[in-house]
């Protein structure tokens, strides 16, 4: 009977190590690997989802004020600007060719404002639509939304750096109480008897382990870069 719960002790063991490793251990080596092969590999070019969408949509508008000011068309500005910023906000190109053909912003804006999947590209087309009804206030308006656009670039980055730090320090704190546990199972014949030779040791590991998880994905929902 003493080696029939040795064993199952043994058995229990190396199950609760396989599912913290589970847990913790695997996304850290996933990260881990990820990193390296970034470092090691060709950047990748970022598309209109990108999180500096705003940052070369705001040069956008800041190229497309100064092409109005030097007396061009919105037309002609808005091709000569995605050009010269070499834009890849797809929904942006299609609108220059659009206009360059001829075709007024009004009838192009109706079949492609719905294309637009983000809130800063949907401000952007309202407003190049705004600066199309002509006048001083159109080109003010492309400089205003540029500095717009500007200041959520850098609230988006600060956003996430601190969700950064955030995060290490509750992964640090959620590994923490098992490394300890671990250590107190090894060292600690009275500790290991406890917990992994009882019914209420191992319910001991079972609350704590679901608080633990339950903490860390509540705290990353809250702290996370894309929460409301």
């Amino acid at each position: 009977m003493r080696t029939l719960f040795l064993v199952l002790g043994s058995l229990s063991l190396a199950a609760l190590v396989l599912l913290t490793g589970t847990w913790y251990l695997r996304p850290f080596l996933s990260r881990r690997f990820v990193i390296r092969r970034l470092t090691t590999t060709k950047p990748i070019v970022a598309d209109s989802k990108s999180p500096d969408e705003s940052t070369e949509l705001s040069e956008l508008l800041d190229s497309i004020a100064r092409s109005l000011r030097l007396g061009k068309s919105l037309a002609a500005a808005l091709h000569d600007s995605v050009e010269a910023c070499n834009c890849r906000v797809q929904v942006v190109v299609d609108l220059a060719l659009a206009t360059a053909r001829g075709e007024s912003f009004g009838a192009a804006m109706k079949k492609l404002s719905l294309e637009a999947q983000t809130d800063d590209l949907t401000f952007t087309l309202r407003t190049i639509e705004l600066a199309a009804t002509g006048g001083v206030g159109g080109v003010l308006a492309l400089e205003r939304a540029a500095m717009v656009l500007r200041e959520r670039s850098a609230n988006t980055h600060d956003r996430r750096a601190q969700a950064a730090q955030a995060m290490l320090s509750t992964k640090i704190l959620s590994i923490a109480p098992i490394a300890v546990c671990g250590w107190l199972t090894i060292s600690s014949s009275a500790v290991r008897n406890f917990l992994v030779f009882s019914a209420t040791g191992w319910f001991c590991i079972a609350l704590g382990l679901s608080f633990n998880y339950a903490g860390r994905k509540w705290m990353n929902a809250i702290i996370s870069p894309t929460a409301s």
